[in-house]
């Protein structure tokens, strides 16, 4: 018996934050749970994970995309998630108590910063055992609709789950997951993905302020390697511990940099998640950009006095970057 179906997905992905300061120089993994009785008839729970993965990595692989491997975490948030709906009767991305998708990787000591996603399938009327073609049922399902389809050939991902649960009235209850490092939001159709060195990330920066700089009738600024020195001691020594509280205090310069180098300076602090493994020209364009959509961070960087621009990004390779940016005038009395 086919039954009747419903399809439905969800995902989760970091958020951006931004800091500003202005300165004027004067849990363990869990166990995964076994089919009910009545499931493992004509099909143990690793052998539908592998035939789901099988399914989504050839819809990957078609597309020119990464395959996707199987994580415990990732299965077992999956398998309780299906468990949970069954037991309970539900039939949503949220449990009654407001759990998550995120929630649940996280309580099996998945990654804080990781983009996380999910769909979940429900099919009332399915005597049929769980079995493979029961796996493939859901999967078709999922990719005839295009929601469900972004998140199998989503970019981003290297982590797969699945769980599966049925009861003896019929309802059958099927969860795939997704984890990885994410993508930046402003990655244009094409783009790689590629790091970029140091100096290249200057370089960017630059170009996006000296953009909008020369849009509001403002002399360019240059790049100052000591202003990167200073952006430099302003990243967190752990790219994942909070940012907020970061801007106070008094600013360092670098070794050898005179205390009445600077005339002012202004540094920046931005931070994201799930946004990608390594620093790309799509994440300089991502901070420089939200910056100056704000109106405060925007005076600043387009400030008609402004003379020199430095600029650091570091990515901790799960999804989490931590971007800092100065800008300053500096003293024209004392030489570079």
């Amino acid at each position: 018996m086919i039954g009747r179906c419903r399809l439905t997905v969800n995902s989760v992905s970091g958020a951006l934050a931004l800091l500003l300061a202005a300165f004027a120089l004067a849990t363990p993994m869990l166990a995964t749970a076994m089919l009910p009785a009545t499931a493992a008839e004509s099909g143990t729970l690793d052998t539908l994970r592998s035939e789901a993965l099988t399914l989504v990595n050839a819809a990957r692989q078609d597309r020119g995309l990464p395959s996707l491997s199987l994580t415990a975490r990732l299965n077992a948030a999956a398998q309780a998630h299906a468990e949970d709906m069954l037991k309970r009767g539900y039939y949503a991305h949220q449990s009654p108590e407001g759990e998550t998708v995120g929630d649940r990787y996280r309580e099996r000591g998945g990654g804080r910063w990781k983009a996380v996603a999910e769909n979940i399938a429900e099919c009332q009327g399915c005597r049929s055992p769980l079995s493979a073609e029961r796996v493939r049922q859901f999967h078709r399902g999922w990719m005839n609709s295009p929601s469900h389809r972004d998140n199998i050939v989503g970019q981003g991902f290297d982590g797969f789950g699945f769980g599966i649960a049925g009861g003896d009235d019929g309802r059958i209850y099927a969860v795939q997951t997704f984890a990885g490092a994410g993508a930046s939001s402003r990655s244009e159709p094409g783009e790689a993905s590629a790091a970029l060195d140091a100096e290249a990330h200057l370089a960017t920066a630059l170009v996006e302020v000296n953009r909008a700089r020369e849009g509001a009738a403002a002399g360019p600024v240059a790049a100052s390697e000591q202003l990167s020195g200073i952006a430099r001691l302003r990243l967190p020594k752990n790219l994942n511990e909070p940012l907020f509280g970061r801007s106070g205090g008094e600013i360092r310069l670098p070794s050898g940099v005179p205390a009445n180098a600077w005339r002012s300076l202004d540094l920046m602090v931005g931070a994201c998640g799930a946004c990608g493994a390594v620093p790309s020209g799509a994440d300089i364009r991502d901070f420089t950009q939200r910056w100056l959509a704000d109106p405060d961070y925007r005076s600043r960087l387009l400030h008609p006095d402004a003379t020199h621009l430095g600029f650091v990004l570091r990515a901790s390779g799960e999804g989490r970057k931590v971007a800092v940016l100065v800008i300053g005038r500096r003293n024209p009395r004392l030489p570079l």
